[in-house]
């Protein structure tokens, strides 16, 4: 596991030879739309999308069909433009959210990425016919290996196909560009690039947790975000609260060996701000954040960071880092395990 110090020797290098400046770099654009937020570079070859991404998890659990069309609307208003979803998500009914208010209103100004968790590729092709129908779109921006666990994982999906798979809708037009996820640990990754590496391949992003307890446990800031910077690899940041345990919640990974009351609310008693928790993200090397909300006031509160972001310098990382040290580890971020 890397330290900050090491991180910042890697990440200063790589900034020396312009590998991620664009990742790096916000812009302002509109469109007919209106104005977009801030974009950053989400592929390798230099396309931009929003620094903001709407998680489409969350979209399931609103109240009713007519306030997910609402937060929709809102996200595109305020500027949105990288909608996130997965197959998976509610048995497929948040892509048909999409489907029904997003993509038929909004898609030539949208980048829309779904993932898959099949473990075998004529599963993961199956997944992106249903994705595709679901979504009302017959391609999407960006396909995502969903949730790659432990080495045996990413050994099984390649032993079965699944890269190829992925690979082979990038080819077809079906995915303009194809990725993979990890929520466990970041040797998981480091796994990942080293057999995409040894078949002389590479995919186009990562999505894996970064929030301001990540570099006190198991790390994926320090332990896989430089080697995805060098290979030049998008990275989209998630867990930006730890999905919502940071305030003290159980979440959908909370063992049932917790205890509810064992759960620290980081927020409260750090105290840390939800503004603080995006903005110190932000601050990092990554093309987007992706953030869930469930309501129109926590989509909108979380946009607003955006809108007035305020960088921080490392000095502000490291305080907010040693605020937060005695509350993290396994009970905040518990979707993390620990590998021998």
């Amino acid at each position: 596991m890397g330290t900050r110090r090491e991180f910042l020797k890697k990440t200063t290098a790589l900034t020396a030879y312009g590998i991620f400046s664009n990742w790096a770099t916000s812009s302002l654009a509109s469109d007919k739309l209106g104005t977009i937020l801030p974009q950053r570079q989400i592929v390798r070859n230099g396309e931009k999308t929003t620094s903001f991404c709407m998680g489409g998890y969350h979209l399931g659990l609103a109240e009713d069909e007519k306030m997910a069309e609402k937060m929709v609307d809102k996200a595109i208003e305020m500027g949105v433009r990288f909608f996130d979803n997965a197959r998976v998500y509610h048995q497929g009914y948040s892509e048909e959210l999409y489907g029904k208010f997003l993509i038929p209103k909004y898609r030539d100004n949208v980048f829309v990425m779904t993932k898959s968790y099949s473990k075998t590729a004529d599963d993961a092709r199956k997944d992106l016919d249903l994705s595709l129908a679901a979504l009302k779109t017959d391609y999407v921006d960006l396909w995502q290996i969903h949730t790659v666990t432990t080495s045996e994982d990413v050994d099984e999906r390649f032993n079965n196909g699944v890269i190829d798979a992925f690979l082979e809708a990038k080819e077809k037009g079906k995915a303009r560009y194809v990725g993979f996820t990890s929520h466990q640990n970041p040797s998981t990754i480091m796994h990942f690039l080293d057999l995409l590496e040894a078949r002389g391949l590479k995919m186009d992003t990562c999505q894996m947790p970064l929030n301001v307890c990540d570099p006190n446990f198991e790390s994926f800031q320090f332990g896989a975000l430089p080697a995805l910077l060098e290979k030049e690899y998008g990275v989209i940041a998630m867990k930006t609260m730890a999905g919502g345990s940071m305030m003290g919640k159980r979440i959908d990974t909370t063992p049932q060996d917790i205890a509810t009351e064992d759960i620290p609310d980081v927020v409260k008693n750090a105290p840390i701000s939800y503004a603080e928790l995006h903005q110190y993200v932000y601050s990092l090397p990554i093309s987007s954040l992706c953030s869930g909300c469930d309501t129109l006031q926590r989509l909108e509160d979380n946009i607003k960071v955006l809108q007035n972001l305020k960088d921080m310098t490392q000095a502000d990382m490291q305080q907010l880092e040693a605020r937060v040290k005695p509350f993290s580890g396994y009970l905040v971020e518990n979707y993390k395990r620990v590998f021998n």
